[in-house]
């Protein structure tokens, strides 16, 4: 029986792009790298951030110098930019009305203050990002979501818009969901491992129903 639903953050609950490109463009103006496009910085959403910088701008300081000030620019703005799609909220409702539980499992490194400036603290209590673990794919931090849930995985659900997420819930061993609202349309999602695939999150409390 299925317990608990832990969900990819960026473009899956909040569409985050706005944001991200424009503290990723405020480092670029501050250490003279080159300004980004929204479209690009786009495609790289749910990488690991050092990844995404060095697609865009190569080998650089980017543990010492980039990501602390990328980091810092985002705190200091009180992570503008970042918004719940429209249909987050009400789904997480109708979902824990019906006894799921619910956590968040992301690439980011510390993740709480970000989901606290997004209003989903309190609907999705469990909160991991990469801190100690290592990057989806791999599958520590949806399985830490889990444990921290006190549930197994043949328990769990993995909500995710990437090819990544559905590659994470393939090598955790939970029930895979991939949703359209990034960068992946269904196919390319199903191709990754996805067992269902939703158009946005308001087709997810039915689905819930369906498969628990």
């Amino acid at each position: 029986m299925l317990r608990g639903i832990v969900f990819d953050f960026d473009l899956t609950l909040v569409d985050s792009a706005g944001g991200i490109c424009a503290n990723l463009n405020a480092l670029a103006a501050e250490k003279k790298l080159r300004r980004l496009q929204l479209a690009e910085v786009r495609r790289t959403i749910g990488w690991a951030l050092a990844d995404a910088m060095r697609s865009f701008w190569g080998d650089g300081p980017i543990e010492e110098e980039w990501l602390p000030r990328y980091r810092s620019f985002f705190e200091e703005r009180n992570y503008a930019g970042v918004v719940p799609f429209p249909e987050t909220v009400p789904a997480l409702e109708k979902l824990r009305s019906r006894g799921a539980l619910l956590g968040i499992a992301t690439n980011r490194l510390t993740p709480l203050g970000i989901v606290r400036a997004a209003g989903l603290d309190t609907l999705c209590p469990i909160i991991v990002g990469i801190e100690g673990f290592s990057p989806k794919p791999d599958p520590a931090i949806v399985l830490e979501a889990l444990r921290r849930m006190g549930l197994k995985a043949a328990e769990g659900v993995y909500v995710g818009d990437t090819d990544i997420d559905m590659k994470t819930a393939v090598n955790a061993g939970v029930t895979s969901v991939g949703v359209t609202t990034g960068n992946h349309g269904a196919s390319a999602l199903k191709e990754s491992g996805a067992s269902h695939v939703i158009e946005d999150l308001s087709e997810l409390p039915e689905l819930w129903e369906e498969i628990r």
